[in-house]
Parts: structure tokens; C-alpha cells; sequence
């Protein structure tokens, strides 16, 4: 009877052997994770991973954000715009949080931020639950100049007013390529960083009119000129920038001819959609037959009549453009 006794004891004792390797595995393998996956550096770069791969309900989640109603750029993907992210340190705090610092490349330039973590608890009883001590939020301050729409990584979004500086809650480090591109309007691209939480940065998004727009205008304007006021047989033909005053008597209809049109360009105005042709000058050519009041000999005018047009270009809601004289 003793050689079966002797085998379950042996085979106990190794049962009993492997129970204790898993489970000195599986305790080591929990001290792994929370020095790794589950420290305040895995928690850290958790959320920068969020950020880089656009994944902005993760990163908000993880930042302990909510964004408001005005809080545009919050939920705006900075897919793939961190690069080479690694944690540089790990520095306790005086009140047992701990300090991050990371350090990444944002526009081709190597940056560094540091955020501030407290761990908040566990998790399934044995991983460390991390958060940040304050929401490592960042802010941009963005001028829209001419027009209140711009692009946000390549999202549309609408300011409050034209020229006005308005500050954006960003996530940290945020990296945001902003520009204007509409039918008749454009803005070159600049792009806007706030590496680490708290800063501020700053840009102008600057708009201006498009060549196919300053040609439309110019179209417009040549073809009215052309085919609304040359034709009038007047000496001041309606609702047109040029005309002349003659003393005498006029012995026949007045002829208009264009010998040069005006060479347009666009300003801003005040007036965000509006936009002004200031100080065009062109030149126009009258021919009529006139008899002197005084003297009764009759002659031909025939001059050129210098003028300056000015109009307001309006850009509708539908994109149709409105020229009005100014």
C-alpha cells in the first residue's frame, strides 16, 4: 500500500508546485502591467497614442473632458501629427501624484510636455486606475481675417465675426493646420501648435480673394460696361461711371467707345462677404456732333473721358456675387 500513497503525495506536490508558479506568474505578470500598461507613464502615453491616431472620444475620455457647445476644436482629429512620442521622465509630487514629462515632434520641431497624474484607485481589484490631476487642456487663439470661416484640419468651422481673436479649447499637445478654402476666397495654410497644457498660441488665418474671383469681378464689371452703358446714346448714360457735360447743342446721338477698361482689384472691407473695387480707373471715348451756341459753327467731339469706378462685391449665402456702386 505504500507505492500508492507515495504517487498522490508526489503528484499533490506538484500540482501544488504549478499552482504556486501560475500563481507567482500571475502576480508577477500584475506588477508588470502596473509598471507599464498601468502606470502613470502607460496612462500618459494612452492618451497621446489616442491623439496621434485621431481617436478623439478616447483622448477626451482619458483627458476627463466633456466638450461644451462652443468647444469646436476639441472633437477635431490630430490624426497622425505627433510623431516620435516617448516619455522622457517620472518624478513624484509632494502630494503623491506623479509629474510626466513626454516629448514628441509636432510641425518638424521636437517639443516637450509634462502633465500631472494622481492615481484615483483600481481596478478588477488589482491595476492601477490613473487620471490627471487637471484636464491637460490647451488653448489657440485664432483670428479669421475678412471672413469668419476657416478649416481646422481640414473641418469646416465658422467664428462668431471676421477679424475678431477668439480662444479655442484644444487637447494638449495640439496640432492644428488651419486655412481657407471657399469658391471665391482661399488663405494659405498655417499651422497652429500648443504643445503642453496651458499654453497659448496664436494665429491668423489670412483670407483673401482668389484670381478666379478678381476675375469674375472683372468679367462682370467689363461686360456691364460693355453692354450697358456704351450703348446709351446719351452723354450721361444711366447708372454708369463715366459721362461728359457739353454746352452746345448736340447735332447727333452721342457714341460711347471703350478705349481702356478698368483693371480691377479687391479689398476687404468691414463688412465680413464684402468686398470693395476702390479706385479703378478706366478710360472711355466720346464722339457726337455739336454746334456752337455762340458763334453757331459746327464741329465733332471727339475725347477720351477718364473715369474711376468703385463697387461692392457681395458674396451671398448661395455664392452668388452682388456688384453695387459705391
Amino acid at each position: 500500500m505504500a507505492a500508492p500513497v507515495e504517487n498522490t503525495t508526489r503528484a499533490a506536490l506538484i500540482w501544488a508546485g504549478l499552482a504556486a508558479v501560475v500563481i507567482a506568474g500571475f502576480f508577477v505578470t500584475v506588477a508588470i502591467l502596473n509598471a507599464t500598461v498601468y502606470s502613470a507613464p502607460g496612462f500618459v502615453r494612452g492618451y497621446l497614442d489616442a491623439l496621434d491616431r485621431g481617436d478623439t472620444t478616447s483622448a477626451l475620455a482619458f483627458a476627463g473632458v466633456t466638450p461644451g457647445p462652443d468647444d469646436v476644436l476639441l472633437t477635431v482629429s490630430e490624426e497622425g501629427r505627433i510623431d516620435d512620442v516617448r516619455i522622457a521622465s517620472d518624478l513624484p509630487t509632494a502630494r503623491g501624484g506623479r509629474v510626466v514629462a513626454a516629448t514628441f515632434t509636432a510641425d518638424g520641431i521636437q517639443r516637450r510636455a509634462s502633465f500631472a497624474v494622481t492615481r484615483d484607485g483600481v481596478f478588477g481589484g488589482l491595476f492601477s486606475s490613473w487620471s490627471f490631476q487637471t484636464p491637460p487642456t490647451a488653448s489657440i487663439e485664432i483670428t479669421p481675417s475678412h471672413d469668419p470661416r476657416f478649416t481646422a484640419n481640414g473641418v469646416d468651422i465658422r467664428a462668431k465675426g471676421a477679424d475678431l481673436a477668439a480662444r479655442y479649447t484644444v487637447l494638449a499637445p495640439a496640432v492644428f493646420e488651419l486655412a481657407h478654402d471657399t469658391t471665391y476666397l482661399t488663405a494659405r495654410a498655417v499651422t497652429s501648435v500648443a504643445a503642453s497644457p496651458g499654453s497659448v498660441s496664436k494665429a491668423t488665418v489670412d483670407v483673401e480673394p482668389k484670381a478666379s474671383f478678381v476675375s469674375k469681378v472683372r468679367t462682370d464689371v467689363t461686360r456691364y460696361l460693355r453692354t450697358t452703358c456704351l450703348p446709351q446714346r446719351v452723354l450721361l448714360p444711366s447708372g454708369c461711371p463715366f459721362g461728359q457735360q457739353v454746352d452746345d447743342r448736340l447735332t447727333g446721338e452721342p457714341t460711347w467707345t471703350m478705349t481702356t477698361y478698368p483693371a480691377v482689384a479687391l479689398r476687404p472691407t468691414a463688412t465680413s462677404g464684402v468686398w470693395l473695387v476702390a479706385d479703378a480707373g478706366g478710360r472711355a471715348h466720346l464722339r457726337v456732333g455739336a454746334q456752337s451756341l455762340y458763334d453757331g459753327h459746327t464741329y465733332t467731339i471727339d475725347q477720351a473721358v477718364p473715369f474711376d469706378v468703385e463697387y461692392l462685391v457681395t458674396i451671398g449665402s448661395d455664392n452668388r456675387l452682388t456688384i453695387t456702386p459705391r
